[in-house]
Parts: structure tokens; C-alpha cells; sequence
């Protein structure tokens, strides 16, 4: 199957999922929230590299609230700290979207002593963890305040903010499919000494200065 043909495939099943997502009940969503159970300890965990990935990816949403809470230099090209790139025929690396910071521990740059510091303008990753939507179902990450006792109307709104993130990163990957125009791009162990970073997103290509 030819390149363009495999990027039309998946835009159409991506297109299809967020059709799909019209029929998602939020009573529902909330039910089944409330039957899983949660409630945050804020033990913190899900913010340390320690005790797993803690890469907070990033939608337009998200960065749009952090650009107005003045933290847009809180985030970084997902390229960041991986060993292997993304790299075109002449060398170039090529990466996808935003996430935030972490400090040189791990940790994520806006934890602080009493937790977050952006708590208001965190972004929707941080809002419905550890819950999520994969394909028109209801996931969980592991938490340790799985189970917990949550009442209906906080459900009501955390399936709200769950639904609204699926179909903003739904839209977000659409739109940088949309946008991406490059050839085929290869894993590369290293890139050419004067490579340039390219970052794909939602809005388009940018090549970066800062590598």
C-alpha cells in the first residue's frame, strides 16, 4: 500500500471516530465513571517520571490556556529525549506535537510542594486523568485512587472534560494528517550534524532554531 493511500486510510477512520463520538452518551460516561470509582489522593504520582511516562502531550486547547496564563515557554517538541528520530532522506528530524517541560528529576515543571501550580489552566491529559477514551470506549491509566468513591455530579463532569479531550485530539490528529506533506521519514539512530527540527502539528510545519 502506497504512502498516501495508508495516511487516507487512517484520516477516514479518524474522521469516522469522531462521527462516532456524536453518540456517545455523557450520562452514560458519567455512570460508568462513578461505577469504576476515583478519587484523587494527590499523592502526585502520575506527575513523576519516577513511577512511569509522565509526558503530558498538549492539544491547541492546552496551549492556548497556557499561552493565557502566561506559561507558553512550559513546553517542548515531543522529540525531546527520545534515541531513536524521525528523519527525512536528507537528514532532518521530523517530530509531532507539544508536551510540557519536566524538570532534570522528571518531574513535570509545574509541580510544586503543594502540588500544581497551573491547576486552573492545566491542560485536559491532567483534568480527566487517569480516564480517557480509546476508540469510542472508556479507558483508565493506573492510579492508585482507582476506586475511590466519586460522586455523580463530579462524574458528570469529568465525562464532559473526558468526551471534549477525545474529540479535541481526535480533531488535533486530523488536522495534522491534513497539514503533513513530507515524503517518507525513516528511524534514524542519529541525525546529520546539521539537521534541521521539523514539528508537524495541528497547524501546520515549523522548523525549529532551538534543538
Amino acid at each position: 500500500m502506497k504512502e498516501k493511500e495508508y495516511r487516507s486510510l487512517i484520516l477516514k477512520d479518524l474522521e469516522k471516530q469522531v462521527m462516532d463520538s456524536i453518540s456517545i452518551s455523557l450520562h452514560d460516561l458519567a455512570v460508568e465513571i462513578v461505577h469504576t470509582g476515583f478519587r484523587c489522593s494527590g499523592c502526585g504520582r502520575c506527575c513523576k517520571f519516577s513511577t512511569g511516562d509522565n509526558s503530558v502531550l498538549l492539544t491547541y486547547f492546552d496551549i492556548d490556556n497556557l499561552k493565557k496564563s502566561g506559561n507558553i515557554n512550559a513546553i517542548e517538541p515531543t522529540v525531546a529525549e527520545e534515541d531513536m528520530f524521525l528523519a527525512d532522506t536528507e537528514g532532518n528530524v521530523h517530530t509531532f506535537g507539544w508536551r510540557l517541560k519536566r524538570k532534570t528529576n522528571g518531574e513535570c515543571v509545574f509541580l510544586g510542594e503543594g502540588g500544581c501550580t497551573i491547576y486552573p489552566f492545566r491542560p485536559l491529559l491532567c483534568r480527566t486523568y487517569p480516564f480517557y477514551i480509546a476508540e469510542g470506549k472508556l479507558e483508565i491509566s493506573e492510579c492508585k485512587g482507582e476506586g475511590g468513591i466519586l460522586p455523580l455530579y463530579h462524574a458528570r463532569r469529568l465525562a464532559n472534560e473526558v468526551l471534549q479531550r477525545y474529540i479535541i485530539e481526535l480533531r488535533d490528529t486530523i488536522m495534522t494528517y491534513r497539514h503533513f506533506k513530507e515524503g517518507p521519514l525513516f528511524l534514524a539512530s542519529q541525525p546529520a550534524s546539521d539537521y534541521k527540527l521539523i514539528l508537524h502539528d495541528s497547524r501546520g510545519k515549523l522548523i525549529l532554531d532551538d534543538k
